[in-house]
Order: structure tokens, then C-alpha cells, then sequence
């Protein structure tokens, strides 16, 4: 009698913390959503991290996370073969917009799809982790493009390998898997696993840190892309390739979302899918068209130069991490004051600020065990770009560059992505 009650009472316990947990994120996002009109990842079935674990099960693999709610049986019944590809920055509502104008008769206007949400933060480090493993941002840890990585006493880009002034992120013999530490539930799909990526990403060591490839393809045009995910359909091999293509992404950054170069190579892209879903017909392959996040235009107006806010750099014991909509500031304990006012002064128009115990339990990161790293990763205090704001900073001796087209904050433009789902 004593061994139950205190069962019902151990019981009780977890279920009021889980409780008060939820509470706590929602009243959290709540005041995100005034504050900023902020849009959230749904993880209850509507995310990028859903698709994968869709991707996963139907695959015979495990994962721990809820299916995705827009892929119902019938696309995913007795499906061997899967290829899902990415389009590094095409937002929902920029593909919205794009067929609007009258674009997308190839591929994007002539198929139905659906709107889902990328993860948060927004930007290609932590989406391309969870496309690439199925965990979470909390889960992988891989948080931004610019990563403050105490133990290595730097703030570096893990994806390229590179520090803030640009020289190597560590030597040659750098155990990087080991380092970062991935989970991947993508590795529990025992059939084969192909990855096909631009010119020389797919061998990088980090795309080689969490899920092991039995295979890869390397392309530098959209046709090249054509050619190896049809070589993989043809081969009539079980199994699934991960497909991803960069370069819109490359110039929403360099001349903007709404630049004639950048819609003309959306045409191209368009103009390519519908050549791909000609090829793949009649293999059996169930492909998935998505995006790892949208974009947004910043005018020069709103491009900040965090080394140019009066005070700030000085409240901080180094350099800001995260990407240009939304950044992670570690203070100094003695200087907490002035940098609240600093940010009340200058930059309360641009931005919200949450703490970084905040951001951890409110949930935007997503379920699941929390990378052994990731509270040192996230800042003591997080800026949240509001509107079209973009922020930047650079390490000493080198020059800042604000994007023209940013992303890794929280608008409607950078949250939702399009999801294709053919069978062919």
C-alpha cells in the first residue's frame, strides 16, 4: 500500500512539472506573438521534423517524433522509394507570390501542396541538421550558421568549418562527428541511403557528422541534379536519397528575394522539377519537394551593424552567435543593466529580447533529450528581428556585411515552407 501510494505521488509529481512546462512555454509564445507577431514551428505534426519522421517510418526506421499530419496513408502505403528534396530558402510564401505572378507552370502551379513549418531558428544550420538526422534543434544542438562553441573558446561556423575571421574551425585530424555528437534516427532506415548535394557539400565533414550515406552524388547545374536523383530512381534500389540544391538561397542573400536574377532562377528551378517528375515516372518513387526555410528582405534601413550600437559590444564577453534574424548574446554578469538599457535606447524597435532560459523552455526548439551542449550555445539574452530588421557583426579587422535577403527569425516568410508529395 505504502510502494503504490508513493508510486500515485512520484506519479503526480511528473505529471504536474509536465504541466507546469507547458504552461510556462505557451504563456512564453504568447508573449512572443504579441510582442512580435511571430509565427511558430508546429511539432505536433506540421513540422520539417514530422516529415522526417514520416520519411523514416515508412521506411521501416524509428523515430520518436509525431508523422506529419499532410502525409496520410495513402501517399505513404507500400512506398520502397523515397527521395525528398530541399530547395535551400524557398519559403511558402515566396512560392506563393512567385506563381501569383504568373511562375510555377512546369512544376510549382501544377501540382497541390502543402504548407508546413521549417524548425526554429529558421536558417539552414539547424534545418539541414534536422533533414539530415530527424532530430530536433534541441535534440542535434546545431542551433545557427554562426555557433557559440564554448568548449572550442570560439564562435565559428560548423558547416563550412570556419571561424569568424575565416581561418580553419579546428586542425585536420579534428574528429568533427565525434565533436558534435548528432543523433540521427535517419540511421535506423537500414535500406540504402544516398545523399546528393552541390559540387563538394556532400563530402564535407560535417555533412558526414551525423547520419553515414551508403552513397553519394555530386552536381553543379540543375540538370546534373536531374541526372543523379533519375540515376537513383532507375537503379530500382529500396531506399531513399536526400537531394538538396542552394543557390536560390545563395541569392536571396546576395541580391535580395524580390532581385530579377533571383525570381529568374526560381523560373529555372521550376522549369527543372518538371523536367525531374518526367524522369521519374513510372519508378515507384514517392517525391517530396521542401524547403528548409524562407526568406526576408531587409532594406538598408533596417540592416544593423551590431558593432556600431553605442555600448553594446562592450556589455558582451565575445561576440554575438546566431544569424541575421536572430542572435544570441552572451553578457557579462556586471553588465546586465547596461545592456538592457543599450537595447531600450537603441534597438527596441528592431528586435525582441528573451533570455535564453526563455527560449529553452519555450519550446521552439523542439522536443525530445536536449543536446549535452546546448545551453552553452544559447545566449544569455536572444534577439528576435522584428519585421524586416536584419543584424550582423563582424570579428575584429574584418568587414560587416548585412544580407540583402536573411532569414533565422520568426515571420511568416521564414517559418513556412512548401511541401510537394508525388507519386510516381
Amino acid at each position: 500500500m505504502v510502494a503504490r501510494r508513493l508510486s500515485l505521488f512520484y506519479r503526480l509529481r511528473v505529471r504536474t512539472a509536465v504541466d507546469s512546462s507547458a504552461d510556462q512555454s505557451a504563456r512564453i509564445l504568447d508573449r512572443l506573438r504579441t510582442a512580435g507577431g511571430f509565427h511558430f514551428p508546429d511539432y505536433r505534426g506540421g513540422s520539417l521534423v514530422n516529415l522526417l519522421s514520416s520519411i523514416i517510418r515508412a521506411l521501416g526506421g524509428i523515430s520518436p517524433h509525431l508523422g506529419l499530419r499532410a502525409l496520410d496513408e495513402t501517399t505513404l502505403n507500400g512506398v520502397r522509394r523515397i527521395t525528398y528534396l530541399v530547395l535551400d530558402g524557398v519559403g511558402y510564401e515566396q512560392l506563393d507570390r512567385f506563381m501569383g505572378a504568373g511562375g510555377g507552370s512546369h512544376f510549382f502551379s501544377r501540382h497541390p501542396f502543402e504548407r508546413i513549418t521549417t524548425v526554429f531558428p529558421s536558417t539552414t544550420a539547424a534545418a539541414v541538421t534536422t533533414l539530415s538526422t530527424g532530430a530536433t534543434p534541441a535534440e542535434h544542438g546545431l542551433l545557427s550558421w554562426h555557433l557559440h562553441l564554448h568548449d572550442l573558446g570560439l564562435v565559428g561556423a560548423v558547416l563550412p568549418g570556419k571561424t569568424l575571421t575565416g581561418t580553419p574551425l579546428a586542425g585536420s585530424d579534428f574528429n568533427l562527428r565525434r565533436y558534435l555528437g548528432l543523433p540521427s534516427y535517419l540511421s535506423s532506415v537500414r535500406r540504402h541511403k544516398r545523399l546528393l548535394s552541390f559540387g563538394t557539400l556532400g563530402r564535407s565533414p560535417y555533412s558526414n557528422a551525423g547520419t553515414r550515406w551508403n552513397g553519394y552524388g555530386a552536381y553543379n547545374t540543375l540538370r546534373g541534379m536531374e541526372r543523379q536523383t533519375a540515376r537513383f530512381a532507375r537503379q530500382g534500389r529500396p531506399g531513399l536519397a536526400y537531394v538538396y540544391w542552394p543557390l536560390y538561397d545563395t541569392l536571396c542573400h546576395r541580391k535580395g528575394v524580390q532581385a530579377r536574377e533571383t525570381r529568374r532562377h526560381l523560373a529555372e528551378i521550376d522549369a527543372s522539377l518538371g523536367r525531374l517528375t518526367s524522369q521519374l515516372a513510372g519508378t515507384g518513387t514517392l517525391l517530396l519537394v521542401t524547403a528548409d526555410h524562407g526568406v526576408v528582405d531587409s532594406p538598408p534601413p533596417k540592416r544593423i551593424d551590431l558593432a556600431a550600437v553605442p555600448g553594446l559590444l562592450d556589455c558582451l564577453a565575445m561576440l554575438p552567435a546566431g544569424d541575421g534574424r536572430q542572435v544570441s548574446c552572451f553578457v557579462r554578469p556586471g553588465r546586465v543593466g547596461r545592456f538592457r538599457e543599450v537595447l531600450a535606447r537603441h534597438l527596441a524597435d528592431a528586435c525582441v529580447c528573451i533570455t535564453g532560459e526563455e527560449l529553452l523552455e519555450s519550446g521552439l526548439l523542439g522536443p525530445g533529450q536536449p543536446h549535452p551542449a546546448l545551453r552553452s550555445r544559447v545566449g544569455d539574452y536572444v534577439l528576435l528581428a522584428r519585421d524586416d530588421y536584419a543584424f550582423q557583426v563582424a570579428a575584429s579587422q574584418t568587414k560587416a556585411r548585412v544580407h540583402k535577403g536573411n532569414h533565422g527569425g520568426l515571420s511568416s516568410d521564414e517559418v513556412y515552407v512548401p511541401l510537394y508529395a508525388l507519386r510516381l
